[in-house]
């Protein structure tokens, strides 16, 4: 079926094209790494925070769920890397893909590594189907030939070539990351959270998570709360602000809007501001950004992290500090809520500037 769909679809170009596979990719991710991150983050829950470093000394049922959710966990570059060779190149590309990101994983070059193997896979896996071969081979070509010689080749460029950069450009990212002063850190979270408060679930957010999910591939997950905290904020200071603005400011559908916004803050969906957004752009992206970012940044600085990706508020007892992760989702909010009930216009000045 899909290739069905490709040979009936509009050529696309060349920059497009892997955009599209790779972002495939992603969203075939994405439930293995919230499934994984959940799982343990429930057994940090049940068995402690650092349950991971101590597997070999217990024999608990955290430990069971902490080996689920890790062994769900593993595969999560292999997925990124075998969807985006799919993408590109159907079925053939699977298998090779999955070859490309375990590879990757070994290797020490992560989600990069992983989108990038996809990639190659993919271009190796088409140029395989325009050889013109016997009848005879057809049949074998798919399931034998191609998956075969696509995994060498690839698994040969990765290793010989293009391992040894990735995996330095990664390490020097890790270390940057962990060697940021405070300040440093306060401007990449305030960075984070501005772009997910930006145009709510739209691009500029999606390159956020993007972002910060490939850093939580590779263990990294304070980037994520400052994500994730920053993104519930949003809703829950739009919530806040029709609630000191009062019927002087918002209607009768702002307000009700406002409730649905409130309840979807706690799930981490950030689309319920977009009613406000359409209406009074400059003065919502200004008031949510400005909350975000310094939820963000605080996130940053406190160091707090989230194995999980997402879950919004049903996921906070699985955070490092929950406390403090609830406190920053609150101080955000607040912040986004008072500035945006003092910049929205009275709704009597509204209709005669209208």
């Amino acid at each position: 079926m899909a290739e069905l769909k490709r040979k009936n679809a509009k050529k696309k170009s060349t920059g497009a094209f892997i955009k599209d596979s790779f972002m495939t990719g992603i969203s075939y991710m994405i439930p293995v790494i919230v499934g994984g991150g959940v799982l343990q983050a429930i057994a940090k829950m049940l068995g402690g925070y650092n349950i991971g470093a101590e597997m070999a000394n217990i024999d608990t049922f955290a430990k069971v769920i902490y080996l689920i959710g890790s062994s769900l966990w593993q595969f999560t570059v292999p997925a990124v890397a075998a969807f985006t060779a799919y993408a590109m190149a159907d079925k053939p590309g699977i298998a090779p893909g999955l070859a490309m990101g375990a590879l990757a994983n070994s290797i020490n070059t992560g989600f990069v590594g992983g989108l990038i193997g996809g990639i190659l896979v993919g271009y190796v896996v088409l140029a395989f189907k325009k050889i013109n071969v016997p009848k005879s081979l057809q049949g074998i070509m798919p399931i034998l030939v191609i998956p075969v010689f696509t995994t060498l080749i690839c698994g040969l460029v990765m290793y010989y070539i293009l391992g040894r950069p990735i995996s330095w450009g990664m390490t020097t990212l890790q270390n940057w990351l962990m060697g940021l002063n405070n300040g440093s850190k306060f401007v990449l979270g305030a960075v984070i959270g501005a772009m997910m408060c930006f145009d709510m679930g739209g691009p500029i957010g999606k390159a956020a998570a993007m972002f910060t999910n490939g850093l939580n591939a590779d263990g990294f997950f304070i980037p994520t709360s400052a994500k994730m905290c920053s993104g519930m904020t949003a809703p829950m200071g739009i919530a806040l602000a029709t609630f000191l603005g009062g019927k002087k400011k918002f209607d009768a559908i702002d307000r009700e809007n406002a409730k649905s916004a409130f309840l979807l803050s706690f799930c981490y969906i950030e689309e319920a501001v977009i009613p406000f957004l359409v209406n009074d752009p400059i003065r919502v992206i200004a008031s949510c950004m400005i909350g975000g970012a310094v939820t963000g940044g605080l996130c940053m600085v406190t160091m707090l992290e989230s194995p999980a990706v997402h879950g919004g508020a049903f996921v906070i007892a699985m955070t490092s500090n929950p406390l403090l992760f609830v406190g920053l989702w609150m101080l955000g909010s607040c912040i986004t809520g008072v500035l945006y009930a003092l910049l929205k216009k009275p709704l009597a000045v509204q209709e005669e500037n209208e």
